[in-house]
């Protein structure tokens, strides 16, 4: 092959993988989510012009560059962040699409595309719940941006989603190949793949049209006190002028409102667990809904401390303590909710699902020393204590759950609020750290599916914005606009109604992990003996 010859080939490939990342980019760009199902036909055409040669290597490119076009914003945070989201997701993915070749190379083609969707689908989910972990680019999530067509993940949850997409995909992929087969078009080849599109999306438009919400509704309060995370949040305006302002916010609050909420670490001053209670913060709070909201209960964000003496620990009694030579006691920092109400009741929950990089350091009690490397957003960094477990506020209005930032992004973890008795949710979240990306209406996005999920209205506070009233479809009903100070009231309506998500968990990413090992083993089976069972 000529010089020219290679480089044209080369640059159709690249262009080829560039089209694909694209397709898979443009739901997390607020596009369409309907590219999704065109995302992978052009990497399955590249695998076959090629004969399987260079397709980890074409796939892989791909990924990383769907990854530099939808998360770059997190670099304006911490460039390590992007460049270990991109490493990480392409090298577990790219491992997909290799073992899915060798298999395609070695088996039948049934076998191939069921190790194809189950090793996908197996992966996102280990990608949620490993240590290292960062579901945000999954792909049943890019079906937020549409999430009239994906009401049925109160059934299956997001990696329904996925399953959806790479099914498809493949029923394209070889219906346009017996198209050019044939070098005619055959409405035939077709009807696969626009049933496994139409269906799914008719019944979901079906279940959007007549589902009806609870009867029963509250009036919610949103705070956005817009505080500028780099310069003021943490030490550049003082934490009483922030207190001022979260009080004045109270004080506008409608008279109806039985819950205000503010966004996570709306107060970041030194509140050590046993001795909140007797704090100025929480007096002041509780002074003001006695005068003005006597039946309203605020939750809210702040970091909060532990601490242990070393006259009874002489050594770290967690593995995410901390100390400082002169100090006689260790702590523990967590990044907390807090419930007051009118008669300064108080109730505090502990974040569970921890960014990576800034709030955890993965596998800390073998790398300890990954601490110094942590990214300092302001507030306590570094690895950050958790609760584990999700725990709801008993409030007037019954149980409510309180999801804090990061946490909204996983549907189990999320749907375990519902399943301990959450009536209603609140999700709270600073996305200042993004300035005005694509970061935070991503992240607003994940809420909607998060509703649809458990069936739950959401009221969403962010530092700087968008707070959203979300309703039990997923329905932005109300928002607030980008980098403003203000607050956002509206009705939301409880439910307690459990829905199958809920109750089982992730049933589709379970089951593919199962179907995925099984068709690995059945795969060394077939090679061993080289006799093909399938026939």
């Amino acid at each position: 092959m000529s010089v020219n010859k290679k480089i044209n080939v080369v640059a159709v490939d690249a262009a080829l993988c560039l089209v694909s990342a694209l397709l898979f980019a443009l739901p997390w760009l607020g596009v369409t989510s309907l590219t999704l199902f065109f995302a992978f036909v052009p990497l399955l055409w590249l695998q076959r012009k090629h004969g399987g040669r260079r397709f980890w290597l074409l796939c892989t490119l791909t990924f990383v560059a769907f990854n530099l076009i939808t998360v770059t914003w997190i670099a304006r945070s911490a460039l390590i962040g992007t460049v270990a989201a991109v490493i990480v997701y392409a090298a577990i993915f790219g491992t997909v699409a290799a073992i899915y070749n060798a298999v395609w190379k070695r088996a039948l083609k049934p076998l191939a595309y069921t190790v194809l969707v189950c090793g996908w689908t197996a992966a996102e989910r280990f990608y949620t719940h490993a240590e290292i972990s960062f579901p945000w680019l999954n792909l049943g999530g890019g079906f937020a941006v549409d999430h009239f067509l994906v009401q049925w993940y109160e059934y299956t949850g997001t990696l329904g989603g996925t399953i959806w997409v790479l099914v498809v995909n493949l029923l394209v992929f070889e219906a346009l190949t017996r198209s050019l087969e044939r070098r005619s078009f055959s409405l035939s080849c077709w009807v696969a793949p626009l049933l496994w599109v139409v269906v799914p999306a008719a019944g979901s438009l079906v279940m959007y049209g007549c589902y009806k919400e609870g009867d029963r509704k509250v009036t919610v309060t949103l705070m956005q006190p817009n505080v500028d995370s780099y310069n003021d949040k943490f030490g550049g305006q003082s934490q009483r002028k922030q207190l001022d302002r979260m009080v004045g916010m109270i004080n506008d609050a409608p008279a109806d409102s039985r819950f205000i909420v503010g966004p996570e670490t709306a107060l970041n001053d030194s509140y050590w667990i046993g001795m909140i209670e007797q704090s100025h913060m929480v007096d002041t709070i509780s002074r003001v809904l006695f005068r003005t909201h006597p039946d309203a209960t605020v939750i809210f964000g702040l970091t909060t401390f532990k601490g242990y003496s070393k006259l009874i620990y002489p050594e770290p009694p967690t593995s995410t303590c901390r100390t400082r030579p002169d100090r006689d006691y260790w702590w523990d920092a967590y990044n907390s909710a807090i419930c007051i109400d009118s008669s300064a009741r108080l109730q505090l929950y502990h974040k569970s699902k921890l960014v990576v990089g800034v709030e955890l350091i993965p596998y800390h009690e073998y790398f300890s020393w990954f601490n110094k490397l942590s990214v300092d957003l302001g507030g306590v960094s570094g690895m950050l204590a958790v609760q584990e477990r999700s725990s709801c506020f008993d409030t007037s209005e019954g149980k409510v759950g309180c999801a804090i930032c990061y946490e909204s992004v996983y549907g189990e973890y999320y749907a375990s609020f519902v399943e301990r008795g959450a009536r209603l949710m609140f999700v709270i979240t600073n996305d200042g750290w993004w300035g005005d990306t694509a970061g935070y209406r991503q992240h607003l996005r994940f809420s909607q599916l998060r509703a649809i999920e458990t069936r739950r209205s959401i009221g969403r506070s962010a530092n700087t914005g968008i707070s959203a009233l979300i309703n039990e479809r997923g329905d932005i009903t109300a928002r607030t606009p980008w980098d403003k100070e203000c607050t956002l009231s509206g009705e939301l309506t409880e439910n307690d109604r459990i829905t199958l998500f809920v109750q089982y968990g992730d049933i589709a990413g379970r089951a593919s992990q199962g179907v995925f090992l099984l068709s690995l083993l059945y795969f060394v089976a077939y090679r061993r003996r080289k006799k093909d069972y399938l026939v």
